[in-house]
């Protein structure tokens, strides 16, 4: 069982380092949309807050369409009916998968963070705390993602519309990551706890609700 579960880790690692280039890409795009947002300011003066919300915005983008992007590849109607013949549940596959995921856009995350951040004018100072504060609420955007790609990519036409749902839980993450930025230089906050808990909360329910929404798909 170990054997297989190790295989199953490795499958799935491979399978994202396939993806690298897409993710590539999307946060080439990233770097494109900073330039233009960076362009159209110039002659503005703003907070960090506001930096901080464009960015975040673009990630929850970049964070859905790849996700959407890898579910749509990986669980197509074959691989999910391998999927569910596994000896694993449908559910430790949705998290490790989520995981490898979030691995992967961390990874290209922290690598383009110093471009990204001196194209938008903010300081490098603030470089470890944005990746922080990134790392941290990361796992819920990805986690809440694979929910939303799961319904979009459902066979179920009348399911997909409820995809929408989904969305408002993307709204706490913005919220508290906007409050960390009104703290000076991002020092240390219980506010950084409700990240932890919030990945908790959908770590809880999050990996049920996209194996049922993908289960769909083989009726």
């Amino acid at each position: 069982m170990i054997k297989n579960f190790l295989k199953l880790i490795k499958n799935e690692f491979l399978l994202m380092l396939r993806g690298s280039i897409f993710t590539i890409v999307l946060f080439s795009l990233l770097l494109i949309a900073s330039s233009i947002f960076s362009l159209a300011i110039r002659n503005i003066t703003y907070d960090i807050e506001i930096t901080i919300a464009f960015l975040w915005i673009i990630i929850f983008f970049i964070s859905l369409i790849k996700v959407e992007k890898v579910y749509a590849n990986d669980f197509s109607e074959a691989k999910l009916q391998q999927y569910i013949l596994s000896p694993f549940a449908l559910e430790i596959i949705v998290f490790i998968k989520n995981i490898m995921i979030y691995l992967n856009l961390i990874f290209v995350f922290i690598i383009f963070s110093p471009l990204i951040l001196i194209i938008l004018g903010v300081q490098l100072s603030y470089l470890i705390p944005i990746n922080l504060l990134l790392i941290l609420s990361l796992l819920s955007i990805i986690f809440i993602s694979s929910m939303t790609a799961s319904i979009t990519i459902s066979k179920n036409n009348k399911l997909s519309i409820t995809s929408v749902l989904t969305l408002p839980l993307f709204v706490p993450i913005l919220i508290f990551s906007m409050a960390l930025t009104e703290i000076v230089d991002f020092q240390i906050s219980k506010l950084y706890l409700f990240f932890i808990a919030y990945f908790l909360l959908n770590l809880a329910f999050s990996p049920l609700l996209t194996s049922f929404a993908l289960k769909r798909l083989s009726v």
